[in-house]
């Protein structure tokens, strides 16, 4: 009985006023209702409902310091301020602050094995306490700060085995510590039954993010390596980067990768994003180069990625929450620097920056669920959890398609390249570098004695056309004369350009010098054909020198040189066009 009830009973006896009296029932009423709403109904626990949510169902209450234990909680729980926690709760702890949350469930089968599910993968310690049939208490933890091997249930995130006694109350005391990001994890009562295939769905699809991420940075790998290609390389890091954040957040890494060692989940769950958010931002430096727009913004996307770094090492040496919320800040405006530099990349024209766009589009907005969590604008849940992987899920196969075509068309640019060394841009003939190289090689070949020959053609009227017809017609001259060379000539010889208006063709097979002599004069009579690509009355007037070679101790450079001197010793009215030339 209440201290109210007492003083009603006292006024009564002594005869109070009635007003003193209605005081007192009201007063009585209201301390009653607010007890009933505080104490909560018992969460009865059936196989007919596999899962239950404690939203509502519980009561928490902050400590700050963490110096009460689960007897203090128990022995002074009427004392404490215990607050009904709904859906969505949070709650920032610091240092050693600890949330404890209570509540009470009866189970009403043996059949099925219950676990309290803390619904929040990198939560730093959750300890569980309850009392079993002989008054003692029973204690299981879990947590980031805890090997695997010391959780009663291993898994993404805390599983915590509820009493397996039935047909009676069993109240919990649920304690959490989770330092710098706010704590908005749900509670849940599962079977084990559910627990299992709920944890099957979710390993599929980690196991799925993982797979493409570790394809994707194979494949990005053996690019880069074979190609010599740098935005393959800083894609590797980058993915890389992701991979160890992303298993770092939802818990893959605590559970596979370092089960016995608890001291890695800190790192890879707040280093390893930032230092991604800058090998992201290095990877779209490699890809836009910033430079070509501004030296000042090429300067600022190197300044955010070594403050990237240096903000995430100097918060795994000293953590805080002031380091973290500048992380997150620096990330997000690093973020919208990197938006900035593929839309004006995109606005140039760069195609395949369209689809690294578009990836890192996606990949933002994933990582806005989570941002916001961890800046308190929102509760934990799946997006919050999973959107950036979802995102990044997206982004590995848009960035790799963004980067092949990249080199498809730098490969093709190179090989444009190469070929305008060796080909002459106006007539598509061989340059007269090739035809020198070729040249040395057919040379080195005659010494075994196999003897060739080769010519060189002179457009003899080609200043008249250019005079006459204007420069459009002396090029298109060029041009005509190129294509009946080619015409001419067999598949084995090599027809190449070597002066303004002068031509040559290296026979490479065995050719003798009649042979040689009947190509020539079929080349001469092919150019004084009329065409009507060429003004009327206008033809292509070839001179030409003729020689079988090796010429004695010439080579390659002297012998072109000398089929050069002897085609312009030629008079230009000369009735015969073809000079033979000795050995």
């Amino acid at each position: 009985m209440t201290w109210v009830g007492l003083f009603f009973i006292a006024c009564c006896r002594r005869g109070a006023s009635r007003a003193v009296l209605l005081a007192c029932v009201g007063l009585l009423m209201a301390t009653a209702s607010a007890r009933a709403e505080l104490l909560q109904p018992v969460v009865s626990l059936s196989e007919a409902t596999p899962v239950v949510s404690l939203a509502g169902r519980s009561q928490f209450m902050i400590d700050r310091g963490g110096r009460l234990s689960a007897s203090d909680i128990e022995s002074r729980q009427a004392a404490l301020p215990f607050a009904v926690r709904p859906a969505g709760h949070q709650v920032l702890l610091a240092g050693r602050d600890a949330l404890w949350i209570r509540f009470s469930a009866r189970g009403s089968s043996l059949e099925n094995h219950w676990l309290l599910e803390v619904d929040l993968p990198g939560v730093d310690s959750v300890a569980l306490f309850y009392r079993d049939a002989a008054g003692q208490w029973v204690e299981q933890q879990a947590g980031d700060s805890l090997p695997q091997s010391a959780w009663p249930q291993r898994g993404l995130q805390p599983l915590l085995a509820l009493s397996s006694e039935t047909g009676r109350d069993v109240a919990y005391f649920l304690r959490i510590q989770h330092d710098r990001v706010p704590f908005s994890g749900g509670l849940s009562i599962k079977t084990q039954t559910f627990a299992s295939q709920q944890a099957q769905r979710t390993q599929f699809m980690l196991g799925a993010y993982f797979g493409l991420a570790a394809l994707a940075i194979f494949v990005a790998l053996a690019n880069a390596l074979v190609y010599r290609d740098r935005g393959f390389g800083t894609y590797v890091v980058y993915i890389a980067a992701m991979v160890l954040a992303q298993a770092g957040i939802t818990g893959v890494g605590g559970m596979l990768f370092w089960p016995d060692h608890p001291g890695l989940n800190n790192p890879m769950t707040f280093f390893m994003p930032v230092f991604a958010g800058a090998a992201g931002v290095w990877f779209v430096r490699t890809v836009v180069t910033p430079r070509q727009f501004s030296v000042l913004l090429d300067r600022a996307t190197m300044g955010f990625i070594l403050a990237l770094l240096a903000v995430a090492g100097y918060d795994v040496v000293v953590p805080s929450v002031a380091g973290f919320d500048l992380s997150m800040n620096l990330m997000a405006l690093s973020m919208a620097l990197v938006m900035l530099l593929l839309v004006l990349a995109t606005a140039r024209g760069d195609r395949p920056t369209r689809w690294i766009a578009a990836g890192f589009g996606l990949l933002v907005l994933g990582g806005t669920f989570p941002l916001a969590r961890n800046l308190g604008l929102m509760s934990s849940g799946f997006l919050s959890e999973y959107g950036l992987m979802l995102g990044s899920s997206l982004e590995i196969p848009l960035l790799f398609y963004g980067l092949s075509r990249r080199l498809n068309e730098q490969t093709e640019s190179r090989a444009r390249a190469r070929a305008l060394a060796v080909t002459d841009p106006l007539t598509g003939l061989a340059s007269r570098r090739k035809l020198l190289t070729q040249l040395q090689m057919s040379l080195a070949r005659a010494r075994s004695g196999r003897p060739f020959a080769m010519m060189v053609l002179e457009l003899a009227n080609h200043a008249s056309l250019a005079r006459e017809h204007g420069s459009e017609c002396a090029e298109r001259a060029l041009v005509l004369a190129a294509a009946s060379l080619k015409r001419v000539v067999r598949e084995i010889d090599t027809v190449a350009r070597v002066g303004d208006q002068q031509f040559a063709v290296l026979m490479e097979g065995p050719c003798s010098l009649d042979e040689a002599n009947a190509m020539a004069t079929h080349a001469v009579a092919q150019g004084l054909r009329e065409t009507s690509d060429l003004p009327e009355g206008a033809t292509l007037r070839f001179h030409v020198a003729l020689c079988v070679l090796p010429l004695m101790g010439l080579d390659a450079a002297a012998t072109l040189q000398t089929l050069l001197q002897e085609v312009e010793l030629i008079a230009p009215n000369a009735r015969k066009t073809i000079r033979l030339v000795k050995g």
